[in-house]
This record gives structure tokens, sequence and C-alpha cells, in this order.
């Protein structure tokens, strides 16, 4: 493998890294708030506005690794 290909190899393995801590940080919020519900509570305008930033900041880190997809996939056909 040249460095080249190299480097983008560890560019995907990167965003595919990303793309997962992503999908753990989805599923721990989505289940937090399952049982937080569950147990009769609600959470706090607070707790509901830092989850809404997370989110944001998610869909970023998300359209990122999807436009860097499309990128190689686009090198690739």
């Amino acid at each position: 493998m040249t460095a080249d290909e190299q480097a983008e190899f560890r560019k995907i393995l990167l965003a595919h890294a990303q793309t997962l801590a992503v999908c753990e940080a989805c599923a721990t919020t989505t289940r937090d708030l399952a049982l937080e519900v569950r147990r009769g509570g609600a959470p706090s305008p607070e707790a509901l506005q830092e989850t809404a930033a997370e989110a944001e900041r998610v869909l970023g880190d998300v359209g990122r690794v999807r436009e860097e997809v499309e990128r190689l996939l686009r090198v690739v056909r």
C-alpha cells in the first residue's frame, strides 16, 4: 500500500470510528431519557436543552462523516 493509500484508508477508519462514537452517544442518550420517563420523571428544561445541543453537535458530525463518505465513493467509482 502506498503512503497515499494508507492515508486514505486511515481517514476512512477514523470516519467509521467517529460514526460509531456518534451512534453510541445517541443510544446512550435515548436509553437515559427512556429510563427517566419510565421512572415517572421528566427531564428538566436545562437537561433537555443540553440534550438538544448535543444532538445538534452530533448531527453536524454525522453530516461531515456523510460528506466524506460520499467524497470517497466518488473517488472509487
